[in-house]
């Protein structure tokens, strides 16, 4: 249940009163002057816009609409177990003004922006991980994707631009950030930390669309509903950007474009796969539509053109991404391939006894190549055999039987034989 409070020349009363029965409010008392009479009623939260369109009717409404739930009570007295546990979402003109609330100030957004891309930074060079989350934490990037999704979902093209042009803003201030950072403190190399956040996996998709899920929910719902903070949403969608945010200016800095590339890939698809889930939500569950929202009087072909531009754009980066294994597939051609390495060395259990396998790729090339490390530590079982000659045999075997779907890729095999 939402408080409003409507002030409005004399000579409406009944027609007040009507609107009020119509869209259930309750618990509803008046004042009255010379010239004004004023309103205090409270509606469920579905009910505040169409409320609001009906009073809008009448001569020179004003209105305050308190944002925070209230519990109300009336008559009979049975049913108040009911009517305190009846959280419905916000209504659609809350959830828009809400979002355009969130903005902030220009300044909060850079010197945020600016904090955050020195502690991503000083993670990945530390190569502390709990850093990177607290970059998450301060990385101010949720707010523009959101506002971004909820001028799309109202057909408001202003606001689309302006919250695009403050991501913008934060992720380039993030970017300054962390080149200023390799310049007061060089980096010669990439950390293993640095190279395992720029890497990009098949299922990269998924955590955009994940996050831009979420967080249109928490927006959508009312305070009593959310079983989620804000805050803890916030740092699911900044886990997608505040990382790649601080490797492009370490990229940039070392003239290392595979970074850049690969990092950059990743900040589009998170934006753009934000973007989409959020729009579906707050049109189809926050009903935040070009017309369904109280004075916005949005476009719908400006809402439709822009969601199609962005599955077309999402569609035509997946075929990228898998059209040229395995630059934007490491993440998790990792795993695979440490599978199909852990099945090969299987079959030689009768020789060897495996104590761990892994495969990663580095960042360099080899002839042009991109180049991956089999490694593995194994045990032998046969005295008898020279630790030489039984890596021979090992790497042979993984040489003749490996297989995978990647044609262009330079192996390199680190075979260590221990003895009971």
């Amino acid at each position: 249940m939402r408080q409003v409070i409507i002030k409005i020349p004399k000579g409406n009363q009944d027609k007040i009163f009507q609107a009020i029965s119509k869209y259930e409010g309750k618990n509803t008392f008046h004042f009255s002057s010379d010239e004004k009479e004023v309103y205090f009623t409270y509606l469920p939260n579905e009910k505040v816009n169409n409320f609001l369109k009906k009073i809008d009717e009448l001569e020179e409404p004003e209105i305050v609409l308190i944002p925070r739930g209230v519990v109300t009570l009336y008559p009979p007295a049975s049913e108040a177990p009911h009517q305190a546990t009846d959280v419905q979402i916000k209504s659609s003109l809350e959830i828009y003004l809400g979002g355009i609330q969130s903005v902030g100030s220009l300044f909060g957004l850079v010197a945020y922006s600016f904090v955050a891309g020195i502690i991503v930074w000083i993670g990945l060079f530390t190569t502390t991980t709990y850093l990177l989350v607290a970059a998450m934490l301060v990385a101010p990037f949720a707010g523009p994707a959101m506002n971004a999704a909820l001028g799309t979902a109202a057909g408001k093209m202003g606001l689309l631009k302006s919250s695009l042009g403050r991501y913008g803003v934060a992720i380039g201030t993030g970017i300054i950030a962390s080149i200023l950072m390799s310049l007061f403190f060089p980096l010669n190399t990439l950390t293993p930390l640095m190279e395992e956040v720029s890497q990009v996996s098949k299922f990269a998709i998924f955590l955009p669309l994940v996050s831009g899920l979420a967080g249109a929910i928490n927006i959508c719902q009312s305070e009593r509903d959310s079983l989620v903070s804000g805050a803890a949403v916030g740092i699911l969608v900044a886990a997608s950007l505040a990382p790649p945010v601080g490797l492009i200016g370490i990229g940039i800095y070392m003239g290392d474009w595979q970074v850049v590339f690969s990092s950059f890939y990743r900040i589009v698809l998170q934006l753009l796969g934000i973007h989409l889930a959020a729009t579906l939500v707050f049109y189809f569950y926050g009903k935040v539509t070009p017309n369904g929202i109280r004075f916005i009087n949005g476009k719908k072909r400006a809402g439709i053109i822009t969601t199609a531009i962005v599955v077309l754009a999402i569609g035509s980066m997946m075929f990228w991404q898998f059209k040229q294994p395995p630059f934007y597939l490491k993440a998790s051609l990792n795993t695979e391939l440490t599978d199909e390495l852990n099945s090969q060395l299987k079959k030689l259990d009768t020789s060897i006894a495996i104590l761990n396998k892994s495969v990663s790729f580095t960042n360099t090339k080899y002839k042009n190549t991109p180049v991956a490390i089999f490694k593995s530590t194994v045990m032998k079982k046969d005295p008898n055999i020279s630790d030489s000659q039984l890596k021979t045999e090992i790497i042979n075997h993984l040489k003749e039987n490996m297989e995978y779907e990647i044609d262009n890729l330079y192996e390199v095999y680190q075979i260590d034989v221990v003895r009971e």
